[in-house]
């Protein structure tokens, strides 16, 4: 994975829109209803499920290199793919406390697992969903210095072969 922030570098930096992304595959497992259904319920922001279009890769980077926020709610995941290229171009990950997440993204990119557990859950807890992406949105500069952060520790412990050969040596 270590070819991925050289194949996104022009894609970071990029004039940042209230746009926040679903970067997943459509799947029950990802609960894409979740993400429409804050869509409907914040029309401030612009909101893009990739996987509603037919995206090359330079049009779903263009998109990422655009978002303040990519989204999950996932109920499984293994690495994450989508939102450490978010993380990449400046996108901040806003994730559930359960999965991989859990291990990789630290408290200033997560929300609390029970918040997306199931559409009942979210339901319960969507109004501190919704004030947590405010948040996000308002203080988004605020934050790029901890997604870089992220981003290069992402990078360094999960992105990269690196601490493995570091082992076999």
């Amino acid at each position: 994975m270590e070819y991925m922030v050289n194949t996104l570098a022009p894609f970071a930096g990029m004039q940042k829109r209230d746009l926040i992304v679903f970067p997943h595959r459509i799947a029950p497992e990802k609960q894409v209803e979740i993400f429409r259904d804050l869509a409907a319920s914040m029309p401030e922001y612009e909101f893009i499920v990739c996987q509603d279009q037919t995206l090359t890769k330079t049009e779903y980077h263009n998109i990422l290199g655009q978002a303040k926020i990519v989204f999950s709610c996932s109920l499984q995941e293994t690495l994450g793919i989508g939102c450490y290229e978010g993380a990449i171009v400046d996108a901040v990950p806003l994730v559930p406390d359960r999965l991989s997440y859990s291990e990789m993204y630290g408290v200033d990119f997560q929300y609390p697992s029970e918040w997306t557990l199931d559409y009942k859950s979210y339901q319960a807890n969507k109004v501190k969903l919704i004030a947590q992406i405010q948040q996000i949105m308002l203080n988004y500069e605020n934050l790029l210095p901890k997604v870089k952060a992220l981003t290069q520790r992402l990078t360094d412990n999960f992105f990269s072969a690196g601490a493995l050969v570091d082992n076999i040596r």
